[in-house]
């Protein structure tokens, strides 16, 4: 199987070939991996949000009842209403992101190439997953003019 890859980070490549995008541990694909389009929903890192999320809930309920009005005044509960919000968000992106390791390019909607300017670049993949949710799939990349031309040259990027 004739594949172009590119770096994705330390330990993974990221393959594409003629119909799939995958990521694996090596230049040569022992194996293309399996396809599963299964988000993050009740990961172990979605786990630990809801957690946080629900002892960040109880924080400001009680300090809600326990200050009453003067619960704006104190300078923490800014902070718990701000954590509160952040962990909000991040179980709604686990809802919409997926891990999967193969994605075919037949499902593929939009690709994105975000180069953020304190951290690696990275590709933003959507794609249509089990009952046509769209899913996207976040593949870092460590070498940037080494990832531009395979897309592009793939046609994956235009």
């Amino acid at each position: 199987m004739q594949t172009k890859y590119f770096r994705a980070n330390k330990k993974e490549y990221c393959h594409i070939t003629d119909d799939a995008v995958f990521l694996v541990n090596s230049k040569i694909p022992p194996r293309v991996p399996l396809e599963h389009t299964l988000g993050e929903g009740w990961g172990i890192k979605s786990t630990l949000n809801y957690i946080i999320f629900f002892f960040l809930f109880v924080y400001n309920a009680v300090s809600a009842t326990y200050y009453g009005v003067d619960y704006i005044k104190e300078p923490l509960n800014y902070c718990a209403l701000f954590l509160l919000f952040l962990s909000f968000k991040r179980i709604q992106d686990g809802f919409h992101s997926s891990t999967t390791p193969y994605i075919s390019r037949s499902k593929i909607t939009n690709v994105l190439f975000k180069t953020p300017r304190f951290s690696y670049p990275r590709l933003v993949i959507y794609f249509k997953g089990p009952e046509g949710k769209v899913l996207r799939r976040t593949i870092s990349v460590l070498y940037k003019q080494e990832a531009l031309p395979v897309l592009k040259e793939t046609g994956l990027l235009k």
